[in-house]
């Protein structure tokens, strides 16, 4: 099992990005953006569905606390080698027990001056299709330097700009090719471990950093988005929050990952060491967190004076909510922090609550419906997690004949899973799907199922959401893995 080492410096010239900063908090609190920027997506009021001369069914649910591992989110953990070796049973192994995400890095310390070889790329491609095989997910990181130890990062070397872009491009094809398992991508390339400070080539200045960030944006596709490592980065290229068309839409998909999240008062060099700027960071990174994922790992401050670390279930839970965790490294400084979460009883939590966890309440829709014809489902449903869904997302009626068993997936409209926020109050969905005129009569059962957009996965049970909703035999409601739906409970006689 692969051990990293990080230590995280602040960054040079932090202090000239001061004055930067203390204006970004005006448009991090919502102020000079768009009429949505900084806001949550209006809620949808939850009332009776309407009704007409057509008998209803309606039915309820009930939550369930397990630890149910869904895809995009949760802890994660490192691959036993570079990305462009994974193998197979590396990616097995972590869906066995339990993982949805691997990290994994691409090591290019061999190609600094050189172009990257097409035994490599296919290596890489080769590594991404065994893990869609297992049915994995990655968050990436490409590095130039992965220093063992935690002074060893002050020599570590980076490669040029122009090579830096060379790369990027070379990869684009790969990264567009296999995006579906690719949950996100870390900027990476700049500095020691690819974190974006000690550039041997300067590549932390503004103008390089800027455009590999938008070499990373153009090499993926618009569904996917990367994150950089410090605040201030992503608020001075977008001192505006997004939109919520912009977070939809790719046109601004950066967010944040904190690789020493609550590790001292700075997170040791991620935010300010000036308590103003600071809290303009903290409050865009917090607000951020509606459009953009959040994530990372806890960290040990070896190179920080009296750092006082946050290790308290009250830290995790408060912090995990404010900030919208969508995942978190298993693997690096358990003992000061996931030891004490588990010894103070909150680690079931963490588990439960990190990224999006939806929940059903309630549904209705007409008893019966006529081929060709509109079949409606009214949900009430919360998302009980700290973050949203981020990456794009199905929502289909499974039908299922109450005689033959046959199945029929209807591509439901009416609702988008990433508007689903966290909270504790139940948010209206109202899907729809025409019945088809070939759809044999009968008596069906109802499903609801969460698959992946991408055609490649969308019929891979592996990749579907699970709804945090427990199995109860009498009401006929249960989550069957081989279909990845969850059962209403009701029954639609198609005429």
């Amino acid at each position: 099992m692969q051990k990293q080492h990080f230590l995280r410096r602040p960054f040079p010239g932090m202090r000239r990005l001061a004055t930067v900063l203390s204006m970004v908090i005006l448009t991090a609190c919502g102020g000079g953006g768009g009429s949505d920027s900084g806001a949550l997506p209006p809620p949808r009021p939850i009332s009776a569905p309407s009704m007409n001369d057509a008998p209803q069914t309606a039915v309820t649910f009930t939550a369930t606390d397990a630890d149910l591992p869904n895809p995009e989110r949760g802890f994660y953990r490192w691959s036993w080698t570079d990305l462009d070796t994974v193998t197979r049973d590396d990616a097995d192994d972590a869906y066995k027990n339990g993982y949805r995400l691997l990290f994994s890095k691409l090591n290019l310390s061999a190609y600094r001056d050189a172009e990257l070889p097409p035994t490599l790329l296919a290596q890489v491609e080769a590594a991404l299709g065994r893990s869609r095989a297992a049915g994995m997910k990655l968050v990436v990181r490409v590095v130039y330097n992965y220093p063992k130890t935690e002074v060893d990062y002050r020599n570590a070397q980076d490669a040029p700009l122009a090579r830096v872009l060379a790369h990027i491009e070379q990869l684009k094809p790969i990264l567009q090719r296999n995006a579906d398992v690719i949950a996100f991508m870390q900027a990476g390339f700049i500095g020691a471990w690819g974190e974006w400070h000690t550039s041997s080539n300067n590549l932390t200045e503004a103008a390089p950093r800027n455009k590999i960030r938008d070499a990373l944006l153009a090499a993926l596709p618009t569904s996917r988005f990367i994150q950089l490592r410090y605040p201030s980065y992503v608020m001075e290229g977008t001192p505006q929050l997004p939109t919520w068309s912009a977070a939809h839409t790719g046109t601004q998909r950066i967010g944040v990952h904190n690789d020493c999240f609550l590790a001292s008062k700075t997170d040791v060099g991620t935010y300010d060491d000036d308590a103003t700027i600071a809290g303009n960071q903290r409050k865009y990174v917090e607000l951020l967190g509606n459009f953009a994922p959040f994530g990372g790992e806890t960290c040990d401050p070896v190179d920080e004076k009296n750092a006082v670390l946050r290790t308290q279930c009250a830290d995790i839970l408060g912090e995990g909510a404010r900030y919208k965790l969508t995942y978190l490294n298993d693997e690096y400084n358990r003992t000061d922090f996931h030891d004490k979460w588990k010894e103070n009883g909150c680690m079931a939590e963490v588990r439960r609550r990190m990224g999006y966890r939806l929940v059903l309440s309630k549904a209705s829709h007409a008893s019966a419906v006529v081929r060709g014809q509109t079949l409606s489902v009214q949900l009430s449903l919360r998302n009980g997690g700290w973050a949203r869904i981020f990456n794009p997302r199905g929502v289909q009626l499974v039908l299922k004949h109450a005689v033959t068993s046959d199945v029929r997936r209807l591509d439901a409209t009416g609702a988008d899973p990433r508007t689903w926020m966290p909270g504790a109050d139940d948010q209206a969905a109202t899907l729809t799907a025409t019945l088809p005129a070939d759809l044999p009569t009968g008596s069906y059962q109802l499903w609801l199922a969460l698959p992946d957009a991408d055609a490649r996965l969308a019929a891979d049970a592996r990749f579907a959401i699970r709804w945090a909703n427990a199995d109860n035999t009498a009401a006929g409601q249960r989550w069957d893995a081989q279909l990845g739906a969850f059962a209403l409970g009701s029954i639609v006689e198609v005429k």
